[in-house]
């Protein structure tokens, strides 16, 4: 099992948990800790120069999203989701998604669709130079900028909290995949539709959009555990 490493990674002294969590958080997102990995308070704050405090708190942060799972005495393991969990995960998001999506369409203003459009086309450049890591994290932020119009927080929170826990799958998914290519096309046409106020196009494009994604990655997944 892997341990985490104990080269020395240097903070500054403000806002310790935050960064960590942050710096954890793109490291847990990237794979860099497979699922079940344990994670030693010790190790971790050896290898960023502080104190145990902060990254108790950072730790504590990462398991309230569910990347990792807190054990008494001994730190935490970085959580790992099955192939039910994940599917479980997905249906849930067309769900949540197709209503928000409907909610927000009646309230996007050309300042919202313009803000949308922004991020998409930094999404095409992290297509174009293959940097899954940043087109990762563009792609939540895209979607949430599509739902964001809804003014629904309790479900907006819901999506980003579920979403987190399935991020490090989808960018194994893009790496086997033509998932960037896929998702650079239904991206512009669903930001169209909405800008269009075709609500139920736009809605049919999101449900063809996570089904197609959760399609991919459970293919892959059961081909990675020989089932």
């Amino acid at each position: 099992m892997e341990q985490a490493s104990s080269q020395r990674i240097p903070l500054k002294r403000q806002n310790l948990a935050s960064m960590l969590v942050d710096d954890l958080r793109k490291r847990l997102l990237c794979g860099e800790f497979s699922g079940g990995t344990l994670l030693r308070q010790e190790q971790l704050a050896q290898e960023y120069g502080v104190s145990r405090m902060p990254v108790r708190e950072a730790l504590r942060q990462l398991d309230s999203e569910g990347l990792v799972i807190m054990q008494a005495n001994r730190g935490a393991t970085v959580s790992e989701l099955s192939l039910a969990e994940i599917d479980e995960i997905f249906d849930l998001r067309a769900v949540l998604e197709l209503d928000l999506l409907e909610r927000a369409i009646p309230n996007m203003t050309q300042a919202s669709i313009a803000k949308s459009r922004r991020i998409l086309e930094e999404l095409d450049e992290a297509y174009a130079n293959r940097d899954i890591a940043r087109w990762g994290a563009l792609n939540g932020k895209f979607h949430m900028s599509l739902y964001e119009p809804s003014g629904r927080s309790i479900s907006l929170s819901l999506v980003n909290r579920i979403s987190l826990q399935v991020d490090r799958y989808l960018r194994l998914q893009i790496s086997r995949t033509e998932a960037m290519t896929d998702g650079a096309v239904e991206h512009k046409s669903m930001l169209d539709l909405c800008g269009q106020g075709k609500t139920a196009e736009a809605l049919a494009m999101l449900a063809t959009h996570i089904q197609r994604t959760k399609d991919q990655l459970i293919s892959i997944l059961s081909a990675r555990h020989g089932g």
